[in-house]
């Protein structure tokens, strides 16, 4: 068993800005795991995780974070060439923001997911070439998609609660290792899934010829709870092989389909966690992606470094994205603002590594792409013009490098470099006057990008004598995170003052932080 906790608001508390002193940040977690051999063809294990974060900003708004897991399995072995492993999995998050420092204006909005899910995977050890895996499970997914409430009696905000959404993924699979000879193996593998969305929900139906909108709603019918509100089901399929060139290097290829129930959206670069999760219904299609990789690995020194290179392609249908002016949160006409697009994304991993020796470390570099087309048959239903433009989490440019050095067996350094391109953002670009009100005009979508990250870490390590016969072998680390104390930006926000739209950056650590750790063991 363990836990952890924090003491934020006790440093909060004696910062001397007012706006920090009134803030407060904490965070805890505990989690637990236990094992009990019946026999030796039976085993239960059963674990266990629950954390929760909370934080407010100047004693204005309060996030809250909690997830929870456990899970329960048996292993039981058949006979010497078969075991299987049956568990059950329950996991929930959700999310909670809320402010009161106006009491007409206090409100409380809560988000949550829960998913159940038990599955059944077996392993057969057909002969030495093959080895066979399959098995079966069942997800049975829970959206409360969001709850508005005021708080106290003298707030005005009116409580919304959006229907929640129900559905059940099914899936069976078969896959094989096969050791074809002693330079080749094959991994090949297919499952099947099946989609289901339950009611009760309400369903909108739009005009034909028109697209999804408001303005375009003709009717409303109720489904009720346990019937079936819209089925997918398709194959996922997975083919690996290995080829050993000598006994240094190798070549490695790879193909995978796989599909994708449950959708992630957001519209927002502040730190708000407002993010919507959408399960497939009859508007929102599931996502598919198929992805070819191909990768040299090659060692030297008698493998004391390691290095390779892989390239990768990746193809995306009905991925999601939203509508430029996209209401998401609390919105339930949500198809209006979402269409489903095409995506891409392909690049290249050069990695090389010492992992032995006084000095070792690794360096990795990383160019990739991921761009989106949003092109749907109406002028409403096309972002940048139906052009490609980057995904949110496009960053071409990612290197990372890490060495240590040990000067003698007590005494050490680490140090860690990371740079990435900034991710891209829409921005407002001007003002114009429509009516009686200034309205903002924005770039293309992602048609900019935030400054580059650049971090360098340090530490310095100490560890205490290596009798083996001593109460407790401890050891002390002393380090600088961001030594070159850059600011980073975690978060963009917008504020309108005098008529004027102006950005600012949120930086987490922008300054040099040191920290001083002791460890030790019984």
């Amino acid at each position: 068993m363990g836990g952890r906790s924090t003491y934020s608001d006790w440093i909060l508390r004696r910062l001397p800005d007012p706006a920090l002193r009134n803030s407060r940040a904490g965070f805890f977690d505990l989690n637990g795991h236990a094992n009990y051999e019946l026999n030796n063809k039976n085993r239960l294990e059963a674990s266990a995780y629950y954390s929760r974060d909370r934080f407010t900003l100047n004693a204005d708004t309060t996030f809250g974070y909690s997830n929870r897991t456990s899970t329960l399995s048996w292993k039981h072995l058949f006979n010497p060439r078969l075991y299987g492993v049956f568990a059950a999995i329950n996991s929930h998050y959700d999310y909670e923001v809320s402010s009161s420092s106006r009491p007409s204006e206090a409100y409380r909005l809560r988000y949550g997911i829960d998913h159940l899910e038990g599955k059944a995977d077996f392993t057969w050890l057909a002969n030495p070439a093959h080895t066979v895996r399959f098995g079966a499970g069942n997800i049975w997914y829970r959206l409360q998609p969001g709850q508005l409430t005021g708080i106290g009696d003298s707030s005005l905000r009116r409580s919304v609660t959006l229907s929640q959404e129900r559905a059940t993924e099914s899936a069976a699979y078969l896959s094989d290792d096969w050791t074809i000879n002693e330079r080749i193996t094959l991994s090949a593998g297919l499952r099947f899934s099946l989609y289901t969305a339950y009611g009760p929900r309400p369903i909108y139906s739009y005009g034909a010829d028109a697209p999804r909108e408001l303005s375009t709603l003709v009717d409303t019918t109720f489904v009720p709870s346990g019937q079936v509100l819209q089925r997918y089901a398709g194959p996922e399929f997975r083919l690996a092989m290995r080829f050993l060139v000598d006994e240094s290097s190798s070549i490695k290829l790879s193909f995978n389909r796989m599909r994708q129930y449950l959708h992630r959206i957001s519209n927002t670069v502040s730190i708000a966690p407002t993010e919507v999760w959408k399960l497939s219904d009859s508007y929102i299609r599931p996502q598919v992606g198929d992805q070819l990789a191909i990768g040299y690995f090659r060692n030297f020194r008698q493998n004391s470094i390691e290095t390779s290179v892989e390239l990768y392609y990746k193809s995306l249908t009905d991925i999601l994205d939203y509508k430029a002016g996209a209401n998401l949160l609390l919105n339930p006409y949500l198809e209006t603002e979402v269409i489903n697009g095409l995506g891409r994304a392909y690049g290249a991993e050069f990695l090389i590594s010492k992992n032995t020796g006084r000095l070792n470390g690794w360096m990795s570099y990383t160019y990739s792409r991921t761009l989106v087309q949003v092109n749907g048959p109406y002028p409403e239903e096309k972002v940048n013009g139906g052009a490609w433009f980057p995904a949110n989490f496009d960053k071409p440019h990612d290197l990372t490098l890490v060495g240590n050095y040990r000067f003698s067996r007590r005494f050490s350094i680490s140090s860690n470099f990371t740079y990435s391109t900034g991710r891209p953002i829409t921005l407002p670009v001007a003002q114009y006057r429509y009516g009686n009100s200034v309205r903002v005009y924005y770039s293309d979508r992602n048609a900019y990008r935030v400054p580059d990250y650049v971090r360098w870490d340090f530490s310095v390590n100490v560890e205490g004598n290596h009798k083996i016969k001593k109460l407790a072998h401890s050891s002390v680390s002393f380090s600088i995170y961001n030594v070159l104390g850059r600011r980073n930006v975690f978060s963009i926000y917008f504020v309108t003052q005098n008529g004027q739209v102006r950005g600012y950056q949120l930086s987490i650590f922008g300054r040099p932080f040191a920290t001083i750790t002791y460890n030790f063991r019984m």
